[in-house]
């Protein structure tokens, strides 16, 4: 909290050079506001396809972008690259109360041809996480090295997909690291260095791939679930919110894009996938600093209702009565944050074809 204490002193010492009493004791106050009050936190949206509308599930339309992307610039968003986010959280600096980063996954030539000269245009950075197999193969919608390399060229940050883009949390623990060590090879080769940052192929992730991907050397890891990012967050397990046709109307757009962490200090169970307990016994642990949250409500995928809460000082139990179903579900808590803001928590819940096999697996 180096800038944070920085100004710290300097309210205090000003207090003291101040004449009026009164304004000394205001100011005085104002710097004893606690520091977790201004904990760095930021928005990552994670896009896959621009202007591909026949595939509406992956895709956003280029007049839906645009309109996004315009929004934000009048709104005052901070954008941010990946790095300074990431650096902000390691060291407690302050980031602008509004900050959004901008990413992509799966390297589809619409990033190059649709979405980037948007970004560039704005001045906005931009990540664009790489599988290398599609892009070794030279499939027609996807990019070759020679638009990955142009694209590094002007700025975009490339980070590591894997190489087959597969299903790595489900797969052998040596297949996985195989997968990710191909990729590597061939990021070495063909832009001479390898990402340090990672994305999960489908966001799916699990504690020991996360394990693994942080003792292998990445910097951080990022997922793809409803919440914001904030240093509380598990570093190999960022959130991101993925934007589409469906889910990236502007009405949601500005929601999301102007969300704040919910400050939750823990939560269980740790391990996103579900074994022979579906559904689970789920709980958050409220922050020591979170307001009081009286308007929190939780929904899950399982269900349209919210789920019903039951509080416990600072531990709040999420009464799930219906089991996910399997595949890739969620949990979303949110509350008023004033201003028409929104506090915003999520998790992800991911239950194999097999899941009592598949959760014992994961452990």
């Amino acid at each position: 909290m180096v800038r944070q204490s920085f100004l710290r002193r300097g309210c205090c010492r000003l207090s003291i050079i101040l004449r009026r009493p009164l304004q000394a004791i205001l100011l005085w106050l104002a710097c004893m506001v606690p520091a977790a009050a201004a904990l760095p936190q930021a928005v990552i949206l994670v896009y896959h396809r621009f202007g591909e509308d026949d595939v509406p599930a992956t895709n956003v339309p280029l007049a839906l972008f645009d309109a996004q992307l315009d929004w934000l610039v009048a709104a005052g968003a901070h954008f941010a690259g990946l790095e300074e986010i990431l650096a902000a959280f390691a060291t407690g600096a302050v980031l602008p109360d509004f900050t959004v980063a901008v990413t992509a996954d799966d390297a589809y030539a619409s990033i190059a041809r649709n979405a980037w000269p948007r970004l560039k245009a704005r001045g906005i950075p931009f990540t664009l996480f790489v599988a290398t197999d599609a892009v070794d193969r030279g499939q027609g919608r996807y990019l070759d090295w020679d638009g990955v390399r142009a694209l590094a060229r002007d700025g975009v940050v490339i980070g590591h997909h894997g190489a087959a883009h597969a299903h790595m949390a489900q797969m052998d623990k040596q297949a996985a690291r195989a997968d990710i060590e191909r990729a590597n090879a061939r990021f070495q080769a063909e832009l001479g260095r390898q990402p340090t940052l990672f994305a999960y192929p489908y966001g799916e992730y699990a504690p020991w791939l996360a394990a693994w991907v942080r003792d292998t050397g990445f910097d951080a890891a990022f997922a793809q679930f409803s919440s914001v990012a904030a240093p509380r967050e598990d570093r190999f397990a960022l959130p991101r919110f993925a934007i589409n046709l469906r889910y990236g109307a502007l009405e949601r757009f500005r929601l999301i894009a102007r969300a704040r962490a919910l400050p939750v200090a823990g939560f269980s169970p740790a391990d996103p996938w579900l074994g022979a307990h579906n559904p689970p016994a789920m709980h958050l642990v409220l922050a020591a600093d979170a307001p009081a949250l009286d308007g929190l409500n939780c929904y899950a995928s399982t269900d349209i209702a919210p789920v019903p809460l039951v509080r416990e000082g600072r531990t709040v139990r999420l009464l799930l009565a219906r089991p996910f179903a399997p595949g890739r579900g969620r949990v979303n808590c949110t509350a008023p944050a004033g201003g028409g803001r929104w506090y915003w928590f999520g998790r992800p819940v991911f239950v194999a074809p097999d899941a009592v096999n598949a959760g014992n697996s994961h452990q």
